[in-house]
This record gives structure tokens, C-alpha cells and sequence, in this order.
């Protein structure tokens, strides 16, 4: 009958206020032809013999119903806001149409960029030639090799100086001790009968190291070049034989050969 909801209650407060206000104007209407008594309203207490002055009641009683009828009638504008206001909440939902997500698919295009990269990365790859040469020395038929190379260096093991030129080193094992009982030959110009060499034991000269030995090759340097070898307790030749070609230099006199064991034999 009064609606639902918000309406409902607003339509409930309109219709006490004018029924409110249908009371006042009849009440208006009564005081006004002076239908009731006026001990109806006025104090007990009060008994005046002249009551000549009822119009002194419809004067208080005047100003009543202006004021009470023209508030009621404010009431219907608070009933047309609620419904404006639901209307307006709808819309936002169109804003959340899914129309931006549509841009996002572009991104997988470039995802085709980055394929074509990685097939240049693999074609390059020249990873079988860099094990090759690390199989070279496992085919030497000889255990101990020269360790990293050839050093020249000014002499250090006697006092001759300038006067002097040799070939010194030492002998390392597998664990990187020294080794003694070997042999060391160094074969060049001047040196042994029909170019037999001169051969000196690993140990002889404790200068170069546990293992050390020393070969006096010429009393002045030169550029001569030598052949260094070493040979086992039991005689047999178990190094590659070591080129050394001196520079002819006071600061370089002396030319460092160190072997290292590759392997049991």
C-alpha cells in the first residue's frame, strides 16, 4: 500500500504529517466557532465573569497552522532523491568493459623476436676442436714432459757471472717430490767425445732444489743450441729430448729445465 523500501518509510512520514495536520486545521476550525467550552483548554484556576475575551484564544491559536502545514510539504522533495540515486550506480558498470584487454594479445608477437636470436648462438659452437689438443699428450710414449718451458735467467750458482753458460732444473714425481737417481743428459757443441753429451745425477747440485742438477756448457755466452734429456735409474730415455737455444746474453746465461712424471712406468 505505501511502497517498498526507502519509499515506504517516506510515504509513511507524509501521511502522519498530514494527518497531523487535517488534526490541527479541524482542531482551528472548532476553537475558531467556539464549539467546545473554553475550560476545555484554559486553567482551572482561572474564573473570570467576563469572558468576553474568547477572541484572545483564536489569536494564540491563529499563527498555528500556517507553520504546521508548510512543513509537511517538504517531505515529497527527500522522496524524489533516493530514486535518483540508485539510477546513477548502474552506469559505472559500463566502464569495466573488458574492451582494454584486448591490447595485451600484442604482446606475443614479440616473443617471435627473441627465436630468432638463439639459432645464431648454437651454429658457432666450436667445442670438438677445443678437446683435441688435450689428447696430444697422452700419446707422448715418454712419462715425464718438460714443465711449462724453457726459463732463461742470469746465474745464480756461482760466481763466475758473465764468464759462464749452462743448463740447470729439477725432477718432480707425480706428487711433485723430488726425484733422485736419475739421469740427466745435455748434448751440444763441445760437449763429451763424438758428441756423446755430458750427464750429470738428479741431486748433484741442491741449489736448483732437492732434485736439482747443473751442466757446464761454455765459459762465455753464445747462441748455441743444446739438447736436454732425461734418463731413468735403469738407463732408458723417459723424457722427449728439450731444445735450447741460448740468446747470447749476460742477463739470460742460464737456462732452466724442469720435468714433471706424467704417468707410472
Amino acid at each position: 500500500m505505501f511502497g517498498e523500501g526507502r519509499n515506504r518509510v517516506f510515504n509513511l512520514l507524509t501521511f502522519f504529517f498530514l494527518l497531523f495536520t487535517v488534526i490541527c486545521l479541524v482542531l482551528t476550525v472548532i476553537f475558531a466557532a467556539d464549539l467546545l467550552p473554553v475550560p476545555f483548554l484554559a486553567p482551572r484556576v482561572v474564573v473570570v465573569p467576563d469572558v468576553a475575551l474568547v477572541p484572545t484564544s483564536t489569536i494564540t491559536h491563529t499563527p498555528i497552522p500556517p507553520t504546521w502545514t508548510f512543513t509537511p510539504s517538504k517531505t515529497p522533495t527527500a522522496s524524489s532523491t533516493p530514486t535518483a540515486s540508485p539510477t546513477v550506480t548502474p552506469s559505472l558498470t559500463i566502464t569495466s568493459t573488458a574492451g582494454p584487454t584486448d591490447t595485451p594479445s600484442i604482446t606475443p608477437t614479440a616473443t617471435e623476436t627473441f627465436t630468432v636470436t638463439p639459432t645464431e648462438t648454437f651454429t658457432p659452437s666450436i667445442t670438438p676442436t677445443g678437446p683435441t689438443p688435450t689428447f696430444t699428450p697422452t700419446t707422448s710414449p715418454f712419462p715425464f714432459v718438460l714443465r711449462g718451458g724453457v726459463v732463461f735467467t742470469a746465474n745464480f750458482a756461482n760466481t763466475a757471472g758473465c764468464a759462464w753458460q749452462g743448463v740447470g732444473g729439477q725432477v718432480f714425481g707425480i706428487g711433485g717430490q723430488g726425484l733422485l737417481g736419475y739421469q740427466v743428459r745435455v748434448t751440444g757443441p763441445g760437449l763429451g767425445e763424438g758428441g756423446a753429451g755430458v750427464i750429470v745425477g738428479t741431486g748433484s747440485n741442491t741449489l736448483y732444489g732437492t732434485s736439482g742438477w747443473e751442466v757446464f756448457v761454455s765459459g762465455q755466452t753464445n747462441n748455441n743450441t743444446y739438447f736436454v734429456e732425461l734418463i731413468s735409474p735403469s738407463g732408458t730415455v723417459v723424457s722427449p729430448a728439450v731444445q735450447v737455444s741460448f740468446p747470447n746474453n749476460c742477463a739470460q746465461n742460464l737456462a732452466l729445465v724442469n720435468f714433471d712424471q706424467t704417468r707410472p712406468f
